[in-house]
């Protein structure tokens, strides 16, 4: 017969308010590896920092997979959300508390994970605030990685949400594979000067329909 026994220290910091969660942290087992996994937007507020929404709960499930004895969640926004968020709520980011932690002197000792997936993939705040993080990492010497599983091609999946994985690879034993953040965050650059260019020509564009307008108003004027 055995008896195993866990006892689980979470905190959290976040605003008076409750309007914003820095961080929720996890710690269950002090010989463990620590992590730190930086998702999109927190759903938990500091007063309920003991509740788990589905993505936590699916990271925690999968803990023994990695090793972890603690898990530290941040979030590229703090804004607290129930369910998925306009892009009016995220107002501002989270870069400075998470350069904080960054530049704690046993950051090296932690499992740096990204799991933001998809979501909000082409609005320009967000990948200017995964810019900013990834050249971060750089600059700082650091490495990341990613959350995956043997049947999925990692190549399409760098940065997987815990969501995902926890929905269609829930009993799968997940691993931890180097997040490619040279190649990434040229990627984002990339798409952001994309962007910009089919704004400009969609400007340009407009203008040029404004001037026919006003060229084909002054003509009838004249008449």
């Amino acid at each position: 017969m055995m008896k195993n026994t866990i006892s689980m220290n979470v905190s959290a910091i976040g605003t008076d308010d409750g309007k914003s969660t820095f961080e929720v942290q996890r710690t269950w087992n002090e010989k463990g590896k620590k992590a730190i996994a930086i998702g999109m937007y927190p759903t938990i507020s500091v007063e309920n920092c003991g509740m788990l929404d589905v993505s936590n709960m699916h990271l925690l499930n999968h803990a023994n997979d990695f090793g972890w004895g603690e898990l530290r969640m941040l979030n590229l926004y703090a804004t607290v959300v129930n369910g998925k968020p306009s892009v009016s709520q995220l107002q501002g980011n989270s870069l400075a508390y998470i350069e904080e932690i960054l530049e704690t002197k046993d950051i090296k000792t932690y499992d740096i994970v990204i799991a933001w997936g998809n979501s909000m993939a082409t609005h320009k705040n967000t990948i200017k605030a995964k810019i900013d993080l990834l050249t971060m990492l750089m600059e700082k010497g650091l490495s990341a990685k990613c959350i995956t599983v043997d049947c999925l091609s990692t190549k399409k999946s760098y940065g997987i949400h815990p969501l995902y994985l926890g929905l269609h690879y829930p009993k799968d034993k997940w691993k931890l594979v180097d997040f490619p953040v040279k190649e990434m965050l040229e990627e984002l650059e990339k798409s952001l000067k994309t962007d910009k260019t089919s704004e400009k020509k969609k400007t340009k564009k407009v203008e040029k329909k404004v001037k026919s307008t006003e060229k084909s108003a002054e003509g009838r004027a004249g008449e």
